[in-house]
């Protein structure tokens, strides 16, 4: 039987290209970095297992998926991205809302390679607690960003830079709606494409 081949090295390439013409003259270029320390960070994790460790091609998908709306946000700070703007006056709403786009894009496009890493390692007794297991997972991690972001906020005491990595743009519950929307992209994702619903 014929291996079905990999889109990963494919996609690499068309994201690679994507990300360097983002790199260019960036809205803020401290907040350009940080917002790539982390997708660097995962990359280099991918491309080194990558050869003992291959995930599926919807996986692969996926996670290309996020990483452009991902390097989007970073090239022009979440706060000031054009497609989060012509939205907000579509709708007539006065946030910016491109940053909880993505955060809920997280949980929704990460949740499938984040399963398939998982159950190579915990075996579990039945597809609800997989599930349940998952979401909260994605909480922990959306709340572990969180935590970033305020520790980012006070190394350069909430100055420009602060504000525009942080993107709460005002809103005292901002962590935790961008918390819930990781978890409850991870849910929606698990609930439309699992096997057994219950």
């Amino acid at each position: 039987m014929n291996q079905v081949k990999s889109i990963a090295p494919t996609l690499l390439v068309i994201f690679s290209i994507f990300w360097i013409l983002l790199a260019i003259n960036p809205f803020n270029r401290e907040v350009w970095a940080a917002e790539n320390t982390i997708l660097i960070i995962c990359f280099y994790y991918l491309i080194n297992t990558y050869s003992r460790f291959k995930l599926s091609n919807a996986s692969y998908l996926l996670i290309f998926t996020f990483c452009i709306l991902q390097t989007i946000g970073a090239h022009y700070s979440y706060t000031e991205v054009p497609l989060g703007f012509w939205v907000s006056e579509l709708f007539e709403i006065e946030r910016n809302h491109y940053d909880r786009l993505v955060h809920f894009a997280f949980g929704f496009l990460i949740v499938l390679p984040f399963k398939e890493v998982l159950i190579r390692f915990v075996k579990f007794t039945n597809q609800r607690t997989e599930r349940t297991i998952l979401v909260l997972l994605f909480i922990g991690i959306g709340g572990c960003y969180e935590i970033i972001e305020w520790w980012y906020a006070l190394a350069f005491e909430q100055g420009v830079q602060a504000n525009d990595f942080l993107g709460s743009q005002g809103d005292i519950w901002d962590a935790e709606k961008d918390v819930f929307l990781a978890g409850l992209g991870a849910w929606i994702y698990l609930f439309i494409f699992s096997k057994n619903k219950t």
